[in-house]
């Protein structure tokens, strides 16, 4: 899995990029297929946002949230994400296993 940080308007604190990357790396718990993990931090007005944006296989699957704090915002967006990458892969085993009663 490839893993790119990118924070605009502001540097990044290296406390908070390693706490992103010790979460981020979690989420192949929930999909091995992950190819690139590229996870944007920015401001917009007063909130802080995180946007997740996931290559897995042929599809791209992309997550915003905001919040007053840059970590609550990551936070958010990475339970969002693993709710996403669940249900992906359950829509992957469902269609393989109409699949195989098809066929």
């Amino acid at each position: 899995m490839n893993l790119t940080i990118t924070a605009r308007r502001f540097r990044l604190p290296e406390d908070l990029r390693e706490y992103i990357e010790a979460k981020a790396k979690k989420l192949n718990r929930y999909y091995q297929g992950i190819i690139d993990l590229e996870i944007i931090l920015g401001w917009e007005k007063l909130m802080r946002y995180t946007e997740i944006k996931m290559n897995v296989n042929t599809r791209q699957l992309v997550v915003k949230e905001s919040a007053e704090e840059l970590r609550k915002s990551f936070d958010l967006a990475l339970d969002r994400a693993e709710r996403q990458l669940k249900k992906f892969k359950e829509k992957l085993q469902t269609t393989e296993k109409d699949k195989v009663h098809t066929a």
